[in-house]
């Protein structure tokens, strides 16, 4: 399906150019994405839908992961509630040592990016699921295991309406204050979404991340979907520890915080997923 006449006038009147070609790019769960191309030879990334408005927060998170030190995220050049327009990044071969490269920039971004609150802006969401946000909740002792609960684990296991997974849920609920432990000073603004099919290397070699589900939170949450479909080395979680310093016994709390993207995954697919997050959840009650 082409871009309508009239979305490309808008987005010719936000550039201040002519646009001369679109061209299909494959990949999003619920938007259309395209590469265009401007009568002076430029070209931009556009992601478009016909409703339901997503952009905004998209934004606003790729505005506020743009920090010195971080990794490399598209800059924002227009949003509506139809599009968000972003500049054109090259992709190109891993520069050397891009694993640790990545491993340091995430690190210097979680404790660069930081909020007093867990949450974020708005509500949006995770894949094609409502990721919930709000309200916001200040930390104070056990509240980051409030909103793991409240926020993530909770929401996932009432779409799923599975009574084995709801009564698992229920008892890993009496034990998250055990397990979890709270972020040490502020939370940190985290992707959300960081698996490797969000993460890419530019021309130059160095990182990018783009498509995230960003809200602030434990760090521990962001390196625990990193590992969910691999891409990620033992020399990327060296050199982020090197540069962020986890609590003892973050490791062992990585499939915990996995469990939401698994859940996440037997909303969407259902299938294996269901097992997968019910084993996890035996694990840990």
């Amino acid at each position: 399906m082409n871009i309508t006449s009239d979305l490309l006038q808008r987005i010719e009147k936000n550039l201040n150019r002519k646009i001369c070609g679109q061209q299909s790019i494959s990949g999003g769960d619920h938007a259309s994405a395209w590469r265009i191309q401007t009568e002076d030879n430029k070209s931009f990334f556009l992601k478009t839908v016909q409703s339901g408005s997503p952009f905004h927060v998209e934004a606003l998170g790729l505005k506020r992961l743009d920090c010195e030190g971080g990794i490399r995220v598209p800059n924002v050049l227009g949003v509506d509630d139809q599009y968000l327009l972003l500049e054109w990044i090259p992709f190109g071969p891993p520069g050397k040592n891009f694993q640790c490269v990545m491993g340091r920039q995430l690190a210097q971004t979680h404790l660069h990016c930081r909020s007093s609150r867990y949450g974020f802006d708005a509500d949006h969401f995770i894949g094609a699921t409502p990721q919930k946000n709000q309200p916001w909740v200040t930390p104070s002792s056990g509240s980051w295991t409030t909103f793991w609960w409240t926020h993530r684990i909770s929401p996932m296991l009432d779409r799923l309406e599975d009574a084995r997974l709801n009564r698992l849920g229920r008892q890993l609920s009496d034990r998250l204050e055990t397990l979890l432990v709270e972020p040490v000073g502020d939370a940190s603004l985290l992707h959300g979404d960081l698996w490797s099919g969000n993460v890419g290397s530019t021309a130059q070699g160095d990182p990018v991340m783009f498509d995230p589900a960003p809200y602030y939170g434990h760090p521990e949450a962001e390196l625990a979907m990193t590992r969910m479909f691999g891409g990620f080395t033992k020399d990327f979680y060296g050199a982020y520890t090197e540069v962020f310093s986890l609590s003892a016994g973050w490791e062992d709390r990585q499939d915990l915080y996995m469990l939401y993207h698994v859940l996440n995954h037997a909303v969407l697919f259902g299938g294996s997923y269901r097992h997968q997050a019910e084993r996890l959840m035996q694990r840990y009650v």
